[in-house]
């Protein structure tokens, strides 16, 4: 495995399929007469590439099944206090790099969206739900940064399952959550016919909640097959197999976002990529050690910080240069979003390591 134990594949796949994303909203913002075409008779650039967000789910339940696995010897008589304090360190990881990519989305929207002074100052105001993870529950603000529905449902499911993982993982993991997953998919597949979209609201939550909560219940499942497919003791031939159908998951899976097949087909694509990530996380794939290296730890890593800044970096390019073509706007978009994500990374990396606010606030030991 590559730093800090993660896995090197994964954390390619993440960088990936964030990519795809934001081809997808590049997409989004500029096809106005349809799907653009790249070229290639029913191949378009990336309108369903929303798809790569699914990916993220799958991983965040694989990896918080994983967590709560590796802490069934450990008491739960403190559980409430255990979840607090795991919930705390997430989002005190994540707050800072969302704090940035927000401040840049909320400066450039108000500024391009609205004429005057006071409505610039509303709009900023008006994120507030957006801006502490809570948009999600339903709170009646500007989402501003809309790509942050993602955070807000990794940490409500999070939140909700980490209970259960930790005081009954084996009934949780191997019934609840297939059972889950299916339920909520199918009513999802009957209602809305499509995984994309999340701001459909069902009378109780966005439909976001339930795409976030589906999916990452699939995740906790795919810990306990991955560990149960490890146990298998495969052939070197048996070994290649499945390294070619873990390729031909994920060429299906780009084969998806990359075309205009009926919407309807993202469930049977879900499923699809999860068999692909139980292969990616098993050990069977002869060549894992390729992928052993601190760069894909940081692809890993950069692919939330893409993410997170694509869409200032869309809003900029679309106000600013109007007029030249699709091509070139993928380029430029593409570009400063990949700036924004480095600066990010500089400024985030500058306070943690120096922590000038806390040193302005707090006294030192001993003073």
């Amino acid at each position: 495995m590559s730093n800090k134990g993660k896995n090197g594949r994964v954390e390619f796949l993440r960088f990936i399929f964030a990519i795809g994303i934001l081809f997808f909203h590049i997409h989004k913002r500029f096809a106005v007469n349809g799907n653009i075409s790249i070229g290639i008779k029913g191949i378009y650039f990336f309108n369903h590439g929303y798809i790569g967000v699914e990916f993220f789910f799958l991983v965040s339940g694989y990896l918080l099944a994983a967590s709560a696995y590796s802490k069934r010897n450990v008491g739960t008589q403190l559980i409430g206090t255990e979840t607090a304090g795991m919930m705390w360190k997430k989002i005190k990881n994540v707050f800072p790099y969302h704090l940035f990519a927000m401040i840049l989305t909320v400066i450039v929207n108000a500024y391009f969206l609205y004429d005057t002074a006071k409505a610039r100052l509303a709009y900023a105001v008006d994120s507030w739900a957006s801006l502490f993870f809570v948009q999600a529950f339903g709170f009646d603000s500007s989402w501003a940064n809309k790509l942050t529905w993602y955070l807000d449902v990794w940490l409500m499911v999070t939140f909700i399952f980490w209970y259960f993982l930790r005081k009954h993982y084996d009934v949780f993991v191997k019934i609840a959550c297939p059972l889950l997953a299916l339920f909520v998919l199918g009513y999802m597949s009957h209602e809305y016919h499509s995984l994309a979209g999340i701001d459909g609201w069902t009378g109780h939550f966005y439909k976001c909640f339930l795409r976030g909560l589906a999916e990452m219940a699939l995740g906790c499942s795919a810990y306990s097959l991955t560990r149960r497919l490890n146990k298998i003791n495969f052939t070197a031939q048996g070994k290649r197999v499945l390294a070619v159908l873990e390729l031909v998951c994920y060429l299906l899976v780009l084969g998806y976002a990359v075309t205009g097949i009926d919407p309807k087909y993202s469930y049977a694509t879900l499923f699809i990529m999860l068999l692909g990530l139980i292969l990616t996380f098993s050990n069977v794939n002869l060549c894992h050690e390729i992928f052993d290296k601190p760069v894909f730890a940081w692809c890993g890593k950069m692919s939330l910080l893409i993410y997170l800044n694509q869409f200032y970096s869309i809003r900029l390019v679309q106000s600013l240069l109007p007029d030249v073509s699709f091509a070139m706007k993928v380029v430029m978009c593409s570009l400063v979003t990949f700036i924004g994500a480095y600066v990010c990374n500089v400024v985030v990396d500058f306070f943690e390591k120096n922590k000038p606010l806390k040193k302005l606030m707090l006294r030192e030991e001993g003073e």
